[in-house]
């Protein structure tokens, strides 16, 4: 039985309450794995500098893997 949903007046919008939330950035993981498999977790400000540090490590050679994660 499908039941209809009530339509949200002006009214009832305006009613309702909310906080606003501060402005934060997104910290981002960047991982670097190199062939012996050790392991390197590095915590970067944001996405841009993320791809900087992958973009370098990846020019180093090709005995590493990078991933960035948020």
């Amino acid at each position: 039985m499908l039941t209809e949903k009530k339509t949200l007046s002006l009214e009832d919008i305006e009613s309702q309450g909310a906080l606003e939330l501060p402005e934060r950035d997104m910290l981002s993981l960047v991982t670097l794995v190199a062939l012996n498999g050790v392991v390197t977790t590095i915590t970067v400000a944001n996405n841009d500098i993320a791809v900087q540090v992958c973009a370098q490590a990846l020019a180093s050679g090709d005995f590493l893997s990078c991933t960035i994660r948020q």
